[in-house]
């Protein structure tokens, strides 16, 4: 998986969230009758404070119900959204970020250089941060491709798993010039597991909100 972060699904956390309420709601009845019962006759306890103290977790179980209601419509519109995604099968997606995954199939990534260059050079890191390959760049502005087939330094193919393009371009004055990535990949399947739909390509899991464009293959 390279750009989808999966979240907790709402559902489970208004769960917990429920779990919690109702423990606590028992501790604190229990907590309620010792007072009651130990309370100095002379001075009892202002029933108004139980009044509040009721009327506060109340309040917090109706927000959680609410909660559940909101679950179910979030979870209903994933669903919807996940059968809508399945016309982007087949496709070949532009989806933004600088990661994939290699399988041994060339990784065919686009950046854009905001401007032209006097020195541009293009790295791929492995997930650990290291550089395994480094080639010279077009040091024109506009968007440019970069085609990645494994290779790495001194011979042979790089292991299976995350990689990571990286330009480094400098202006006249020695300044940075900061690149925007995107990697193309064909679209085979969509994955509802996580808490927002996903797309599952040839170069990685990816958030279908990160899906730039799409091309008919």
């Amino acid at each position: 998986m390279i750009s989808f972060v999966p979240a907790a699904p709402a559902a489970a956390q208004t769960a917990d969230a429920g779990a919690a309420l109702s423990g606590n709601f028992d501790t604190f009845l229990h907590i309620l009758t010792a007072q009651i019962q130990n309370q100095d006759p002379l001075q009892p306890t202002d029933s108004a404070q139980f009044t509040q103290q009721l009327v506060q977790f109340s309040g917090v179980e109706q927000q959680i119900k609410a909660n559940t209601s909101l679950s179910a419509l979030l979870a209903a519109n994933r669903t919807s959204t996940g059968a809508s995604l399945a016309g982007y099968l087949g496709q070949t997606a532009e989806i933004k970020g600088n990661g994939a995954d290699y399988e041994g199939q060339t990784i065919k990534w686009n950046y854009n250089l905001p401007a032209s260059a006097v020195k541009a050079t293009v790295t791929v890191s492995d997930a650990k941060g290291k550089i395994v390959f480094s080639a010279d760049a077009p040091k024109t502005e506009g968007d440019h491709g970069f085609d990645w087939n494994g290779d790495v330094f001194g011979g042979g193919k790089a292991p299976k798993g995350a990689y990571f393009i990286n330009v480094v371009a400098e202006d006249a004055n020695a300044g940075a010039i900061k690149s925007s990535y995107s990697v193309l990949a064909t679209v085979s399947g969509v994955d509802l597991t996580y808490g927002d739909p996903a797309l599952t390509t040839s170069a990685g899991v990816f958030a279908y909100t990160d899906v730039l464009r799409l091309t008919k293959q």
